[in-house]
């Protein structure tokens, strides 16, 4: 059976990374926003600095290897998602485009079987 939307190996990865790195983002906004001097800059500094950048790595990473298994899921070579990746938005989108190459030679295989075998001659 072919998986589709977000039963697909990735789909999951990669929507859990983009929520959380638009939460990582708007964060220190909030945070800045918040203070009275909206001082923006200089909201994050020191260890709590370091820690948004660990996980804004981390989450990138995340994000790279859902590219990668949601490519591969669909047939693809992982460099075509390697390549589709740093492209981002408009990569994102070809890749949940591109047509699933796996289903396709399900579908070949299944038809091959399900014919009727020739009939054989006897001489």
């Amino acid at each position: 059976m072919s998986k589709t939307g977000l039963s697909r190996p990735g789909a999951i990865q990669m929507l859990a990374a983009a929520t959380l790195m638009v939460v990582a983002a708007v964060g220190p906004v909030y945070l800045a926003a918040s203070r009275p001097t909206h001082e923006w800059l200089m909201v994050l500094n020191g260890f709590p600095a370091l820690a948004m950048s660990v996980a804004g790595i981390a989450l990138l990473v995340l994000y790279f290897v859902g590219f990668l298994r949601y490519g591969s899921s669909k047939g693809y070579s992982k460099w075509l998602g390697f390549w589709l990746f740093f492209s981002n938005f408009p990569g994102f989108i070809a890749l949940l485009l591109l047509p699933d190459l796996k289903a396709e030679a399900a579908g070949l295989i299944k038809q091959v079987t399900s014919s009727k075998p020739p009939c054989e001659v006897s001489v």
